[in-house]
């Protein structure tokens, strides 16, 4: 089973009237990668700084698969202890790679993951995505 880390803006995102929702939407694409680790399709991996910024964007839930997402949170993920990367991947993440340096913690949760994929929303983060995969061994997946 391949593992996935989620960041915080595509749960907000997520969490809404899923009325919106039409086949190949951002909104399903969302919603689908939160059901899929729901099924068990894909372990999702975090550290406790995206179970902070999970509990902070998130107050109140608005719709079943975020639910589910918070309940897989809690019983059946993947805690990893790392909430930064180590000088050198900070290194080559930020110079070689231009993530940006306020995330790390997205890779660092996925690293040494089987065959990862971190789902984000952000452009910057979808620009990386080739030579994050190149130096780290990451996919990075738009849902935005």
């Amino acid at each position: 089973m391949p593992d996935c880390v989620i960041d915080a803006t595509v749960i907000a995102m997520a969490n809404g009237d899923i009325a919106g929702r039409r086949p190949g939407n951002t909104l399903d694409r969302r919603l689908t990668v939160i059901e899929q680790v729901g099924r068990g399709l894909r372990r999702l991996r975090y550290n406790t700084k995206l179970q902070g910024e999970y509990e902070r964007i998130v107050r109140q839930y608005r719709n079943d698969a975020v639910e589910l997402f918070f309940i897989v949170l809690a019983d059946r993920s993947v805690f990893v202890t790392r909430n930064t990367l180590s000088r050198q991947d900070h290194a080559t993440a930020t110079q070689r790679c231009q993530w940006p340096g306020h995330d790390q913690h997205l890779i660092a949760a996925a690293l040494e993951g089987d065959d990862p994929t971190i789902f984000v929303t952000e452009p910057l983060h979808v620009q990386c995505a080739p030579k994050i995969l190149a130096h780290f061994r990451i996919h990075v997946a738009d849902l935005g």
